[in-house]
């Protein structure tokens, strides 16, 4: 039963990031949890605590506006005081000119007592950094 409530509040969480409420994310953040987005890019590298993961939500949403993050496969294993949880990601955002970014990933997620301890996301960080340089060669200079 534990496993099954963790899946759904896993699904509502990205319906909810879908939706642009990072918020309820932020918060399950203390000050000693680790979030790392892998990548050599604005978007990877090492946060720590609620206030650099709510910046790195910040900077997403400003980055892929209308940004969708569909969870494929959810995987919980473990008790309340030591959850892991694996999720394969489909992530998409309408990028301007009307095309499509798409992309995969994986999260890979350590809960204790139902508050973050260790998140950690890997996109095809290819696929990612090139969307980054277009977008960025795309900008007014003002805007770069």
């Amino acid at each position: 039963m534990y496993k099954f409530i963790v899946k759904r509040i896993v699904r509502r969480t990205f319906a909810g990031l879908s939706a642009g409420d990072y918020e309820p994310i932020v918060k399950q953040f203390g000050p000693r949890s680790r979030f790392y987005f892998a990548g050599d890019h604005v978007l990877g590298g090492e946060r720590h605590g609620p206030q650099e993961v709510r910046e790195w939500f910040q900077l997403v949403l400003r980055l892929f506006p209308g940004l969708r993050i569909e969870p494929r496969d959810v995987v919980v294993n473990g008790w309340p005081w030591n959850t892991v949880v694996a999720t394969r990601l489909d992530i998409s955002a309408t990028r301007p000119g009307g095309r499509v970014y798409r992309n995969e990933g994986m999260q890979l997620l350590r809960l204790r007592w139902g508050r973050v301890d260790e998140d950690l996301i890997y996109e095809d960080t290819l696929r990612l950094q090139e969307e980054l340089e277009r977008s960025q060669a795309g900008a007014p200079a003002a805007a770069r």
